[in-house]
């Protein structure tokens, strides 16, 4: 029994090919085992009833052909007839007793040499025939026979004769059952493999369809449950395979279709680059020539009445220059002209720098701006770092109208985070992500330029994706928002001090610049800004003109000084070029432009050549002179 039970607990393990055999010989051994057992068991009987009969039937022979002998006294006669009966019926023994007890014949042993059952004896009374010869013949040899009583006679047959046929009979049942046994084993064999083989090819199949080949098909004929199964794999074979040129088909046309949009998407945005970037130049170019002009006209005026509208245009024209130049960081930033230099600085220097900005902005808005003393040193890029803390604290200060602003520092890990933290009107959660977006401003829909153009924090975006650094934004509406970003921490024995800057002198008296721009009223407000620094200056509308005038003086400029578009597609790079191989030196030179393209910011970052945007700071262009004329002859000197 814990055989079987083991059995059976393995039985769900055990493959289909051991499941058919098995199913196919359990039942056949059983009823084979069976039918062996009835029939040998029959036939054993049958073989012992033969034994039985057979004793019986020469018990009553010798009983018929004995009377004579005894009643003769013929004892030698009556021993030949029991030999020849033992002989013939193949008995183990055979004897005649008298009627009183003893003995009269015996043949063979029946005293036990070997195993006698009582069933395989048999004994016969043998009777004298009333009213015959033989009758008086035996009274007269046998006067003690009794009422006609001679003896008895008795046979007996040996078991291992049974024995004998019972071995050669289980021997041919075990080889009949052993047959039988082989040909259902076989028979269930070459079954169990078809049916095995069949469903190994389904599986293979399904394995196939598993790793995405849907053109494989079964191919078993539809008949029978196998059959059935197959069909039901290829039909979804099918059915996967159409539903993958469906998807596949859909997918090809939804790819087409974004394709399109983003085709489109990508012109429109390149129709809006060039109209923003035609728009920013052509607005520049007057802006330029306004701020020329009012440059020189408060170096002229001596007025006291007319410098308050002087200093109102002056503020107007530093208004919209700092708008375009929010507009030159982004197209920077985007052409990727901007690098980061990473550095070793003190984060409390920084700090204090920014409070002493952007504290009198906040006093005037009656904000209390504060600063958390921070003692840490940082590793990254200080401009950028401060441009984003710029960016930030002025965004606050401009979004909050009661409160203060906060900026902290803690160390966080390898870290240190910096937060600008505001008590102002917050930003939905909705919109968190919008205001990185350019031009997005949440509480301006009159567009008032005093709020911002909302390039602050797309500025602080890019800026943050060329450092590395992530700007994470927690606002609750009414109550404020806090800007923060994690620094890596730096080390305080290399920050590094900076060199005092060096004032620059007056540029020499016989210095000459070379002026190409093709809007006249930028030449004139030009040479009205040289005459009053007391420069020369020579003004030209092309390379051509330039080189005219170049050539009548006889002289070669010490600097010069370029916009970039100019008429016939010809660009400032060229100009400078074709100069400095004319005159075989590499003069310094500047190039101006109103062009905040990403391509052109790129391609003029990678001529190498000085850029300044217009409208131009005069200041800032006098201190770039100054440094390159001085620079140009101390080298030559």
């Amino acid at each position: 029994m814990t055989f079987l039970r083991a059995w059976l607990r393995r039985l769900p393990h055990l493959s289909i090919r051991s499941r058919v055999l098995l199913i196919a010989l359990l039942p056949a051994l059983l009823a084979e085992s069976g039918m062996v057992a009835y029939f040998t068991s029959q036939t054993l009987a049958t073989a012992e009833n033969a034994l039985h009969a057979r004793a019986t039937s020469a018990a009553r022979h010798l009983a018929e052909t004995l009377p004579y002998a005894l009643a003769r006294g013929d004892t030698a006669l009556a021993r030949r007839l029991l030999e020849t009966e033992a002989h013939n019926s193949r008995l183990a023994f055979a004897r005649v007793t008298h009627p009183q007890g003893p003995t009269l014949i015996d043949t063979g042993n029946a005293s036990g040499s070997g195993r006698l059952d009582v069933r395989f004896r048999e004994r016969a009374s043998i009777l004298l025939p009333s009213g015959s010869a033989i009758q008086a013949s035996a009274l007269a040899h046998a006067p003690n026979a009794t009422h006609g009583l001679l003896g008895e006679v008795e046979v007996g047959v040996r078991l291992d004769q049974i024995a004998t046929f019972k071995q050669d009979t289980l021997m041919h049942a075990v080889l009949l059952m052993l047959l039988a046994m082989s040909l259902t084993g076989a028979l269930a064999w070459r079954l169990s493999n078809r049916l095995a083989g069949q469903l190994r090819h389904v599986g293979r199949v399904v394995e196939m369809l598993a790793c995405d080949d849907l053109t494989v098909r079964t191919r078993l004929p539809p008949e029978g449950e196998i059959g059935a199964l197959a069909t039901g794999v290829n039909n979804m074979a099918e059915a996967l395979q159409t539903h993958r040129s469906e998807l596949e088909r859909r997918i090809r046309e939804a790819t087409a279709d974004l394709a399109a949009k983003k085709d489109m998407a990508e012109r429109a945005n390149q129709a809006k680059s060039r109209f923003f970037a035609a728009a920013s130049h052509d607005l520049r170019q007057p802006l330029h020539a306004l701020s020329l002009f009012v440059a020189a006209l408060k170096a002229r005026n001596q007025q006291a009445e007319a410098q308050f509208l002087i200093d109102n245009i002056e503020a107007s024209t530093a208004a919209m220059e700092l708008l375009f130049n929010s507009l030159l960081d982004i197209s920077r930033l985007d052409a990727g002209v901007i690098e980061a230099h990473p550095a070793h600085f003190s984060l409390q220097k920084m700090l204090y720098d920014l409070e002493q900005q952007f504290s009198a902005l906040a006093a005037e808005k009656q904000l209390r701006l504060r600063f958390r003393p921070c003692d840490f040193t940082l590793y990254s890029d200080p401009l950028l770092i401060e441009r984003i803390l710029a960016n930030l604290i002025a965004n606050a200060i401009r979004h909050t109208d009661d409160g203060g602003v906060l900026v902290t520092c803690r160390r966080h890990g390898r870290s240190v985070r910096l937060s600008v933290i505001d008590t102002g009107r917050g930003i939905p959660p909705d919109q968190q992500k919008n205001v990185f977006q350019e031009f997005v401003q949440l509480h301006n829909p009159a567009r008032d330029r005093s709020k911002g153009l909302g390039l602050g924090l797309a500025i602080v975006s890019r800026l943050g994706r060329l450092l590395g650094l992530r700007i994470d934004l927690r606002s609750w509406p009414d109550h404020g928002s806090a800007f923060s970003l994690d620094v890596p921490c730096g080390d305080v024995r290399l920050v590094r001090t900076p060199a005092p800057a060096n004032t620059p002198g007056p540029i020499p008296v016989d210095a000459l610049v070379l002026l190409v721009d093709d809007e006249t009223a930028i030449l004139r407000g030009m040479a009205e800004l040289f005459d009053n620094w007391n420069i020369d200056l020579v003004t030209a509308h092309s390379t051509d003109e330039a080189e005219h005038w170049l050539d009548s003086l006889g002289r070669i400029p010490d600097v010069i000084v370029s916009d970039y578009r100019l008429p016939d597609d010809t660009d400032g790079v060229e100009v400078i070029t074709r100069l400095r191989k004319k005159f075989a030196r590499d003069i310094p030179a500047i190039l101006v432009t109103g062009d905040t393209a990403p391509d052109t910011i790129l391609r003029i970052s990678q001529a190498g050549i000085p850029m300044l945007h217009k409208p131009l700071r005069p200041a800032k262009l006098r201190a770039l002179l100054t440094h390159l004329i001085q620079q140009a002859r101390t080298t030559m000197g």
